[in-house]
């Protein structure tokens, strides 16, 4: 790219984020000039007209870019989902930004994605990769899985048998005897083992990846059981194997291996001798996986509950009899405990309510626990009233305060930006939050080691420190954050468009008035049409 057109792409790259750009000035940058504009399509907010013109673009790159705004009207969203180009309808449910929306996408708009009645021009996935993509990167809010299960169109409610584990019971019974005959024949599959036999297992050895799924789900021919415990291969993965003979379970429950051992404390099959047994487990880890059992005994929860190491003692006291498998699970999410048998959805990114959700009114009860883990876990429910919120925002504890800033709506901006700084992992889908403070920050953030936490100083409409240290910041994007900071006045802004390093954030800066975005539009895609 020559000088000029690296010049060009930087003026529009700024244009398109200024939030003094309107429609007249961005409807200026859906012509073919304008594609280095285009991604800033799907990263602010844009005005409702605007979106209309660019979904009636024939650039599939514009579509496919506004797809990915979070920000956009519910009838936008609907308009995508019958898009022409099947990558655009997907970029909407499954692209880069799905996961970090703040509220859900409407359901008839995910509906016409899933069932695949849109008539497309083009194919560029198949609908079964599409399937495939949108229920495995986890960006289907389990609220609409569970309104897939009573939805009247029977090809959803086959889509959400694979989850039927995870479903209330009610569900999970209502899909089993479903009248229509692909709905059960997908239940029964997800629920019952897959039986292999001999010739079949040895169809699978060849995949490493498929004979640990089946070590894990299968029903195993006895002589594959046999020489896997004998040769003790993949004895974690196998000992979480619901389909197990109880000789099975007993001979992994006293493992040498704490590591199998751990894994066998969940299985459903153990004896009350053998839960006994791993009670008094010499392992800290074997005990807090054994305390969290949906089938403990009340005297091994007493027990445990006064276990010498905190973390076991924890879990056990915060489940009481009788116990709920969904709030077990809840209980899991929140420990902190790392483990090679826990799955956190919150370590990969999910933060999502759960499929079989707890009643809110445990929740409610939880937020005033005096048990650290059990106010954790009600932390992580988006459906809390204000009341509770507030107690929670309030904790002592900074894992209650930031669990509660990542899974509710209304958590205070205070709470957002400790999040942020503690949470890297997290900073995208915290930034998304309409109260994510943004003006009036602490000074201090502006000398902070981290360029992403200097970068929000840097944008701080009232920052109050010198601009032409942040101006001058060894990364980028504190640079051109501090070049599109309005509180820099009009001259230094017209400097800034000079600056090669600078001008794209110079030309976000609002200082600008919408004439002079048009001027700089003039210069790099030519003069605009009047009349």
């Amino acid at each position: 790219m020559s000088e000029p057109e690296e010049a060009g792409a930087d003026l529009l790259r700024g244009v398109v984020a200024n939030p003094r750009a309107g429609t007249a000035v961005l409807r200026r940058l859906l012509v073919p000039a304008g594609r280095p504009a285009w991604r800033g399509f799907g990263l602010r907010p844009l005005p409702a007209d605007f979106v209309d013109l660019a979904l009636d673009s024939a650039e599939r790159g514009v579509r496919s870019a506004v797809a990915g705004n979070p920000w956009l009207a519910d009838a936008h969203y609907l308009r995508l989902a019958r898009d022409p180009v099947d990558l655009v309808a997907f970029r909407m449910v499954a692209g880069p930004s799905a996961r970090l929306r703040p509220w859900p996408l409407p359901d008839e708009a995910v509906e016409l994605v899933l069932l695949g009645t849109v008539p497309r021009e083009t194919e560029l996935l198949t609908r079964d990769e599409i399937l495939s993509e949108v229920h495995t990167l986890g960006v289907l809010p389990n609220a609409f899985r569970r309104r897939m299960a009573d939805h009247p169109e029977p090809e959803l409610r086959r889509q959400v048998c694979p989850y039927i584990g995870a479903l209330p019971p009610a569900q999970r019974a209502a899909l089993l005897a479903d009248p229509d005959p692909g709905v059960r024949a997908a239940a029964e599959r997800a629920t019952g083992p897959r039986h292999l036999t001999p010739e079949e297992w040895e169809q699978q050895i060849a995949s490493d990846r498929a004979r640990s799924y089946f070590y894990q789900v299968g029903a195993l021919p006895p002589e594959v059981l046999a020489a896997a415990l004998a040769e003790r291969e993949s004895l974690p993965a196998l000992a979480g194997n619901p389909h197990l003979p109880p000789e099975a379970v007993r001979t992994l429950a006293a493992d040498p291996d704490p590591d199998v051992r751990a894994a066998a404390a969940r299985h459903p099959a153990l004896t009350p001798e053998s839960m006994a047994h791993l009670a008094a487990d010499p392992d800290p880890g074997v005990r807090h996986r054994l305390a969290g059992h949906p089938a403990l005994t009340p005297d091994l929860i007493h027990l445990l509950a006064a276990d010498p190491d905190p973390m076991v003692a924890a879990r056990a006291a915060a489940d009481p009899t009788p116990r709920d498998p969904a709030r077990g699970r809840v209980l899991d999410e929140t420990t902190p405990r790392e483990s090679p048998h826990g799955f956190r959805r919150i370590d990969f990114g999910i933060v999502d309510e759960p499929l079989d959700a707890p009643d809110p009114d445990w929740y409610l009860a939880c937020a005033a626990s005096p048990l650290l883990l059990v106010r954790r876990a009600a932390a992580t429910c988006p459906h809390l009233d204000g009341p509770a919120v507030r107690r929670l925002a309030a904790d002592e504890d900074e894992t209650v305060r930031d669990l509660l800033a990542l899974h509710h709506l209304g958590a205070p901006p205070a709470l957002l930006l400790d999040a942020y700084l503690r949470h890297p992992e997290q900073r995208e889908r915290l930034r998304m939050r309409p109260a994510f403070p943004r003006a009036g920050l602490p000074a201090g953030l502006a000398r902070h080691a981290d360029h992403q936490v200097r970068e929000l100083a840097a944008a701080d409409p009232e920052f109050d420190g010198d601009p032409e240290a942040l101006l001058a910041d060894p990364h980028r994007t504190v640079r051109l954050a501090a070049a599109a900071n309005p509180r820099l006045g009009p001259e230094r802004v017209a400097e800034l468009l000079a600056d090669p390093d600078l001008r794209e954030g110079a030309a976000a800066n609002p200082e600008l008035g919408e004439e002079r975005l048009h001027e700089l539009l003039d210069e790099v895609l030519g003069a605009r049409q009047t009349g």
